[in-house]
């Protein structure tokens, strides 16, 4: 339970400070029978009857846990996590305009979403280079306005790429992951802080994605850095199954 306790601490300071609103309405007259649903700010998702797991809330949908790879229902301090805590991974989604603002291709700017892609697209330009198979160095903006610092890549996974900011002093994301496969335009990063409890680092992750010109933010929280990237691409790939239409 330490581990539940240590994390739920550390994502009280990393929460941005717009998650504390909300701006969604029950829409669930709008979804097939038995479905559950939200308008959020104009995206309508509908969540299946019978899944338990996908609970929508006033501003994006509640925490999720995995013991390993395997889902599980979110431990509590009656009901806690059986087996290896140091395996639990957790995660959740904020959606809304007002929780984390509007997405690039909704706004008509170049802010957030492109910054993402930025990120991208200086990592992929190191990657090509000869030798880049054992790893390579790349300087990547850490910020909207460009500042750059300076990160040591290498392969986490086979496709998967983990780099580690060289300035240990430095403000901004300590971890940078990304997956090579997902490409320029809508690139599967997660920019990562860490921690330690007795036991284990502990690391908290941030994904934004763009999800019918809406911007969905994934919270990941665990252990195991390549099974929390593979978390966050699950939740953000079961939302996706779950737009319905653009509400009106």
């Amino acid at each position: 339970m330490r581990f539940i306790l240590h994390v739920a601490a550390v994502l009280a300071c990393l929460a941005a400070p717009g998650m504390a609103s909300a701006a969604s309405q029950n829409a669930g007259n709008h979804c097939p029978p038995g479905a559950a649903g939200r308008d959020f700010d104009g995206l309508l998702l509908c969540v299946p009857g019978g899944n338990e797991r996908y609970l929508l809330t006033s501003d994006g949908v509640d925490w999720m846990a995995w013991q390993g790879d395997e889902p599980i229902p979110r431990p509590t301090k009656d009901k806690p996590a059986a087996g290896n805590e140091l395996e639990l991974t957790l995660a959740r989604a904020w959606i809304g305009e007002t929780i984390v603002g509007a997405a690039d291709s909704a706004s008509g700017q170049n802010g957030f979403d492109q910054f993402m892609k930025l990120i991208a697209a200086s990592i992929m330009q190191n990657a090509s280079t000869p030798g880049s198979d054992e790893g390579f160095a790349a300087d990547v903006p850490v910020d909207e306005s460009g500042i750059l610092q300076h990160f040591e890549f290498s392969y986490l996974e086979a496709d998967l790429l983990q780099g580690k900011r060289a300035d240990k002093k430095a403000g901004g994301p300590g971890v940078i992951l990304f997956r090579p496969s997902s490409g320029l335009e809508r690139p599967h990063i997660l920019l990562c802080g860490a921690t330690k409890t007795d036991q284990s680092p502990v690391h908290v992750c941030m994904s934004m994605r763009d999800m019918e010109g809406h911007r969905i933010g994934i919270m990941v929280a665990g252990t195991k850095l390549a099974r929390s990237f593979r978390v966050s691409e699950q939740v953000g790939a079961d939302l996706e199954s779950f737009v319905v239409r653009s509400a009106p």
